[in-house]
């Protein structure tokens, strides 16, 4: 087989989180009495880390970053975690990797306990060996790089494990972060990126979704 360690991004590769994200980004936008954001500007904040993504998008301060992404989480970690449902063939996906034998992990900027009761409330957590996340201070684990290396360091996976390895995510900060690890990805084109971005940023595979990116882990 191709591959046998595979690590999963989560939001916009397994779930869809525009409705809590949403909300809750204006929840904090409201309270510290700054403009909503726009519907077409959510999509930017979804993949990286949120407090950069309050930095980069909407131009605060990283004191104001730092404010709005408690006030982000004060509303999120109650309610907007489950404003969310699973994007079309996630459980198929996880389901079919784990009757292969494939080694499963999370590798995903969202922090580890959010990741983490996301997936018990999905039914989902008993195929994850392990849930590589963000940390949720400021000075942890956040890039994505880090967060694959953790999990490969977790699951050792030393260097002649790499070319069995793969990471599967939506956005160009799974596909640079597996560059900078060392192993393989494959681009989702059923999340938030663009097949533009993932040529850019030389994704080894673009599958169109979920489905497809399964067949390609299960290739000979």
């Amino acid at each position: 087989m191709k591959f046998d360690y595979v690590l999963l991004d989560l939001d916009g590769t397994l779930t869809n989180p525009v409705e809590g994200i949403t909300k809750s980004i204006n929840y904090a936008m409201e309270k510290m009495g700054k403009p909503l954001v726009p519907d077409s500007l959510i999509p930017k904040f979804i993949g990286p880390p949120l407090r950069a993504g309050f930095m980069q998008n909407v131009g605060f301060t990283e004191e104001e970053a730092e404010r709005a992404l408690e006030l982000y989480r004060e509303r999120y970690m109650p309610t907007g975690l489950y404003e969310n449902e699973l994007i079309s063939g996630a459980k198929e996906l996880l389901e079919r990797l784990s009757t292969a034998g494939k080694t499963i992990a999370m590798a995903t900027s969202k922090p580890e306990e959010m990741a983490i009761r996301l997936m018990e409330h999905f039914n989902l957590l008993k195929y994850f060996s392990f849930i590589s996340a963000a940390s949720m201070d400021s000075g942890g684990r956040h890039e994505k790089n880090e967060i694959i290396a953790h999990a490969l360091e977790h699951l050792g996976i030393g260097e002649n494990k790499l070319p069995k390895t793969v990471m599967v995510g939506d956005r160009f900060y799974d596909i640079a972060g597996a560059k900078d690890t060392g192993i393989a990805s494959i681009a989702v084109l059923s999340g938030f990126g663009s097949r533009e971005e993932f040529e850019e940023h030389g994704a080894d595979y673009i599958a169109e979704n979920l489905f497809e990116a399964c067949d390609i882990i299960l290739s000979e």
